[in-house]
């Protein structure tokens, strides 16, 4: 009897421990993180707090693109008749294309080299009910988990189409002579 006691004894210590699964404790990046859930108060005042940066005056920075970049050209120029080769800094091998007389052409050749550096900063703005419009509707295209909606209505379409038109119109940074 005393054996049949320990015995259950023993299988109800044993029982009762749980055992480690073998994914627990694993690293964080994975656990689940709580999600986010914004009211439309929440979104608007988020609205409000990026127009107060973005917002000078009647206009609103909406999209913009920065750059810079520097760097040497250089060209050769061989050829009969006269050196039309005016860009940059000129150093002639041949005649000198400012002495030739157009009644006589010869050859000449030379090397063109141009440094360029540029800096830019192209933003477009608009008004503050377009900000405030594009803005709420791009909060709206995210589930309160923080995921992308997998479907857009026909508006959020137009919204996003709206969006990338004004990407679109941000100039490229292009190099200028210095």
């Amino acid at each position: 009897m005393k054996l049949k006691a320990l015995s259950a004894a023993i299988a109800l210590v044993l029982s009762s421990h749980a055992y480690a699964d073998e994914f627990d404790g694993g690293s964080p990046e994975y656990d689940p993180r709580p999600a986010p859930h914004y009211s439309e108060a929440d979104v608007q005042k988020k609205i409000e707090n990026e127009m107060a940066m973005a917002c000078k005056g009647n206009l609103c920075s909406i999209v913009g693109t920065d750059g810079a970049g520097q760097g040497w050209t250089v060209s050769f120029n061989v050829g009969y008749g006269n050196n039309n080769n005016s860009n940059g800094n000129n150093f002639y091998i041949g005649t000198d294309g400012n002495n030739q007389n157009n009644n006589d052409p010869q050859y000449n050749a030379g090397i063109t080299v141009t440094y360029k550096n540029y800096t830019c900063n192209s933003t477009l703005r608009v008004t503050p009910a377009v900000y405030r419009f594009v803005q709420t509707y791009m909060y709206h295209m995210v589930n309160g988990d923080g995921s992308t909606k997998r479907n857009f209505s026909p508006a959020d379409q137009t919204v996003i189409l709206f969006y990338t038109t004004m990407l679109n119109k941000v100039d490229n940074c292009k190099a200028i002579n210095n």
